[in-house]
């Protein structure tokens, strides 16, 4: 046994894993078993059942949209409260078995979505997350999935984007309408892209956000990257919210 292995086994038997939903302590205390039996088949029913408008699977649907985005994979739907607590929970607490859980959920999705070539992806990067966030809970969800997802993936991973200062306001908070004017800005190059110009020039990028509601904050990060000479845009994310 490795000694990672080793230091997560005991981590384990000190802070046993529980259901990310039910707080029930998982038997095997393992990544795949963040979700007792019983919370796992009720997010299976509510939020992995095939879309009403194209009448696929998640990982197959193909009715979310966002402008400069080739294709948007996920791997479930935003729906039912067992899902949206362990959403929440991923997105607020850096615990490494909530994470792997999702970022296996959203690298099956992109392994199993036909739209898009895995082979083809050059680069994995993050939408990136608000300063303010970051500080407050000291960790950054987005970046932990892409890191996780680039060695699923094996294709590597480089923050391409960093988020503004001048624009802390999350979108959560804000209408349909105004989440669209709210991003604009909001987002830049990072420094060492620009250092290095052209460096994106027809690089094909897998951009990781955790939800996609309208689209917004992915094609901003999108067009950011086209602007830089990015090829195709593909974004992969844990839960789409219904159109």
């Amino acid at each position: 046994m490795s000694a990672k292995k080793f230091m997560r086994k005991l981590f384990n038997t000190i802070f046993p894993v529980k259901c990310a939903c039910c707080q029930k302590i998982s038997e095997k205390a393992d990544a795949e078993d963040i979700l007792c039996q019983k919370c796992r088949e009720i997010i299976e029913e509510t939020a992995a059942y095939d879309c009403m408008g194209c009448k696929n699977p998640p990982h197959l649907c193909s009715c979310k949209k966002a402008e400069h985005i080739s294709e948007i994979s996920f791997a479930y739907f935003y729906s039912g409260e067992k899902l949206k607590r362990a959403i929440y929970k991923m997105k607020r607490a850096n615990l490494y078995y909530i994470n792997e859980f999702f970022a296996k959920g959203m690298y099956n999705s992109l392994k199993s979505n036909v739209r898009i070539r895995m082979e083809g992806i050059d680069l994995v990067t993050d939408a990136p997350r608000m300063k303010g966030s970051i500080n407050f809970y000291g960790y950054n969800q987005t970046k932990a999935l892409a890191k996780l997802i680039s060695r699923y993936a094996g294709i590597p991973y480089r923050p391409l984007l960093v988020a503004s200062r001048s624009h802390d306001t999350e979108q959560k908070s804000l209408s349909k309408a105004r989440r669209g004017q709210n991003v604009k800005n909001k987002f830049a190059a990072a420094k060492s892209i620009k250092k290095t110009g052209g460096a994106l020039k027809g690089k094909n990028i897998l951009l990781i956000d955790d939800v996609v509601t309208t689209g917004s904050t992915l094609s901003e990060c999108a067009k950011i990257m086209k602007n830089m000479g990015a090829g195709n845009v593909y974004a992969l994310c844990a839960a789409s919210v219904l159109s």
